[in-house]
């Protein structure tokens, strides 16, 4: 007897969805590719917990006949190519006929349609790749599909989805391309009810600022290059839009979104004088290339692609960037130039408290002054208790340990012989002790007080907060609004107080004393952005919380400091628990020595 059989069409399907239906993003990506294929303007997308119970892609596209309604769902049936030649030319999304039937084979899937031009829809109905009812359903536009209770006829693949919250992410993002990619086509996307985009059709600087807000759209360098048989255009962004993270970066290869690591790469090496190592430029290019100069059948999502001449591409993208970087004065980062004032707070005003805001009113200072470089009071410093934090990466204070040697560590009551603190180039303070001199860098070592406040606030009863009377505003996307209420009660702890301001958007009403005016948005930004890298709120991402406040907060290399001020700086760094090197591991403090000054003058 044969032990090899033939698998049933729909094990078959199911099996297919394997590859191309891992979650609910992947649902959304093939039927919105759909509805973009058959020349939609008017695409809406609804979801239902994360995608997990429902969701919906209605178009207003050409739609399809009776007969072909129920052939769509037929695996490898596809109005897209034809021969084997259509292959080397393909310029629709879809084009393999595998995703309709393998969405069917794992849901509870309802498909309506009606032909352009004519009177009569039909609704097919497929529960598990089984076809339930095929009935007609008039006062239909185009083609709306719904699907429902995704794998629940695949226990072991329902399981493994994400949470409905990082489900919902994955669709904001997806959704945020196709916008992008297609600025002609008018997007809607609601979830749970609540709508989250809604933009209409226009040009593609509009709907990035629909995306990203009218003020993103000051900020952009617009892109246009051709050298044939290539093509270049859109925009990228001037040194105001970099973040610490990767995600608004975006390459469309004929209209479809790819990810080219040697490409993107291109854009990047063009920012290498103007940015940092780890920050990334926003943009958004088209790249228009002979579809016979492409493979987009390498990769199961149509996510990667294989290029003839990649190399001859990466120079042409690299140069658009390039010429669009010339001026520098449109590159830069523009001045704020908006002052922050702070006051005390009205108790009779009604705020709209965000969600996760039990705390109450911190005490304030009474005068109302500009917010200026800080009059550091190290007296109001909390002192340096024991910490119960633990420090994940080891490495950077072995480093530190190496270059700080025993004869570094003395007691300042027993060594300081001097009163006087002198400071160098207000970046520097020096003091005598009895084996030499002592030289402190006073960024560090302000950086280290602050670190070990912040780490005993979190764990504690939070820090003290300053009320702003011009608050300012915090935009987001909504991702990142979604990610940011998981970390708001961090944020207050160290004195941060935020209230919901429209949508995805917060208004930053109370800011730490220690922090300069001007620096909480980025401060918020870059806590923000690690922590939508990591996505887990463990001990190393509270320590960077505590570290990047410490360093936006402390008093820079430049800051002159009164006597006054240097002496409590030293007196509260050696209150610390670790005053020999900061949260990143640089070194504090440099002692040297009688015996290393006599070896300089050759007193020997």
């Amino acid at each position: 007897m044969s032990k090899i059989k033939l698998l049933s069409s729909n094990l078959v399907n199911q099996i297919a969805a394997g590859e191309v239906i891992e979650r609910p993003f992947s649902v959304i990506k093939e039927l919105v590719e759909n509805s973009i294929d058959a020349k939609s303007s008017q695409i809406n997308i609804m979801i239902e917990e994360g995608g997990h119970k429902s969701l919906q892609v209605f178009d207003n596209g050409i739609g399809m006949p009776k007969d072909d309604l129920k052939l769509a769902f037929k695996r490898h049936a596809t109005s897209k190519i034809e021969t084997q030649d259509d292959l080397a030319k393909i310029n629709t999304l879809g084009f393999r006929g595998e995703a309709l039937p393998s969405i069917a084979s794992v849901s509870q899937l309802s498909a309506k349609s009606i032909e352009h031009g004519h009177t009569d829809g039909f609704e097919l109905t497929i529960h598990g790749g089984e076809a339930k009812s095929f009935v007609p359903a008039p006062g239909l536009s185009g083609t709306q599909i719904t699907v429902k209770n995704l794998f629940y006829n695949i226990p072991a693949r329902r399981k493994f989805l994400k949470k409905p919250d990082t489900e919902q992410r994955k669709i904001i993002e997806l959704i945020r391309q196709f916008m992008l990619s297609n600025p002609g086509i008018g997007f809607s996307l609601s979830a749970n009810g609540k709508e989250i985009y809604n933009v209409v059709f226009g040009t593609l600087e509009t709907r990035i600022k629909d995306i990203y807000g009218k003020n993103f759209s000051n900020s952009l360098l617009p892109v246009e290059l051709s050298k044939t048989p290539y093509k270049i255009s859109g925009f990228t962004g001037n040194l105001n839009t970099t973040k610490k993270r990767q995600g608004d970066q975006f390459l469309f290869l004929n209209g479809r979104f790819i990810k080219d690591r040697l490409l993107s790469s291109a854009v990047f090496s063009a920012y290498r004088s103007l940015i940092s190592r780890g920050e990334f430029p926003f943009f958004v290019l088209f790249l228009q290339i002979p579809l016979d100069s492409v493979d987009i059948n390498v990769h199961p999502a149509k996510l990667e692609v294989r290029f003839q001449n990649e190399w001859h591409i990466y120079h042409v993208i690299k140069s658009s960037i390039s010429n669009a970087l010339e001026d520098i004065l449109k590159v830069i980062p523009e001045y704020d130039p908006s002052l922050i004032y702070y006051s005390k707070q009205n108790d009779s005003q009604e705020n709209s408290q965000l969600p996760f805001s039990n705390n109450e009113t911190n005490s304030l200072v009474d005068n109302i002054a500009p917010r200026k470089l800080p009059n550091i009071n190290f007296n109001e410093l909390q002192s340096g208790n024991q910490l119960k934090h633990e420090f994940d990466d080891y490495s950077q204070i072995d480093r530190a340990h190496e270059r700080i040697v025993k004869s570094n560590e003395f007691n300042t009551e027993e060594q300081i012989v001097s009163d006087t603190i002198w400071q160098l180039h207000n970046k520097y303070l020096i003091t005598e002790i009895k084996s030499g001199l002592v030289i402190i860098d006073q960024h560090v070592a302000h950086e280290r007080v602050l670190y070990e406040s912040a780490m005993i606030a979190i764990d504690g009863n939070g820090m003290a907060s300053q009320t702003v009377l011009f608050p300012q505003t915090l935009s987001l996307q909504p991702d990142e609004y979604s990610n940011l209420l998981n970390i708001i009660p961090y944020l207050e702890k160290i004195g941060f107080k935020l209230r919901e301001f429209g949508e995805n958007s917060v208004i930053i009403e109370g800011v730490p004393i220690d922090v300069n005016w001007g620096t909480e948005k980025e401060i918020i930004s870059e806590v923000l952005e690690i922590y939508m890298q990591s996505s887990n709120l463990e001990a190393s991402f509270i320590d960077y919380i505590a570290s990047t406040f410490a360093c936006k907060a402390a008093v820079k290399a430049g800051d002159p400091l009164t006597p006054e001020e240097r002496k409590h700086l030293i007196d509260k760094l050696f209150a610390t628990n670790h005053p020999y090197y900061c949260p990143h591991g640089r070194p504090i403090i440099i002692n040297l020595s009688m015996d290393d000054l006599d070896k300089r003058f050759e007193r020997h």
